[in-house]
């Protein structure tokens, strides 16, 4: 966003409510837990009927329906157990008192990944409007950014998938441990 975008919004004198600026966070921290459940229903929910999203490799949702169930594939997918940053350091433009521009940059954290250890590559532009006082993403935007993107994306997703593989054999293996603990313990008083 140019800084002429921030003068203009701050001069056109609109203003969100301390109210509606707290329904727009909490709406953001929604997406993330939605995400991080990898829930496509509670997601999509938070969005319009007719709402457009525009994702990182070029496509094109359009409806809640089909947003609900591509995102329900990513969750089920390649972003399973992926976390979506709460977009901090977002700029809120108003446009009307019920309708206003989101900018932000962020990412998708993989498992074992830590957002101070991720550097945003992405920008996202959502547009959201209040009706019946509910605030609702009407459209999302989302452009990589970045060199080496895609191998960085497909570097951090396999070193997250050796990080998951890793947990799952140090459970095992502590499950393994405790139970030959257990089974000494029972040897002991035979």
């Amino acid at each position: 966003m140019t800084n002429q975008t921030m003068i203009a919004a701050e001069t056109d004198s609109i203003t969100i409510a301390p109210a509606d600026e707290a329904a727009i966070n909490e709406l953001f921290e929604k997406l993330s837990d939605a995400w991080a459940c990898g829930d496509g229903v509670a997601y999509s929910s938070l969005f319009i009927e007719d709402a457009r999203f525009v994702g990182v490799v070029g496509f094109r949702l359009v409806g809640n329906k089909i947003i609900r169930e591509r995102h329900q594939e990513m969750f089920d997918g390649i972003f399973k157990y992926s976390r979506l940053d709460g977009m901090p350091g977002k700029v809120i433009q108003p446009l009307t008192a019920d309708v206003v521009l989101v900018h932000s940059d962020g990412d998708i954290y993989f498992p074992g990944e830590l957002a101070k250890d991720i550097k945003p590559s992405g920008l996202r532009t959502l547009s959201l409007v209040k009706r019946d006082g509910v605030w609702k993403v009407t459209s999302f935007q989302n452009t990589p950014t970045g060199s080496f993107r895609h191998l960085k994306f497909i570097g951090r997703f396999l070193s997250s998938r050796i990080y998951l593989l890793r947990s799952e054999w140090k459970k095992a293996y502590q499950q393994t441990l405790e139970e030959k603990q257990q089974n000494i313990e029972k040897w002991k008083h035979n």
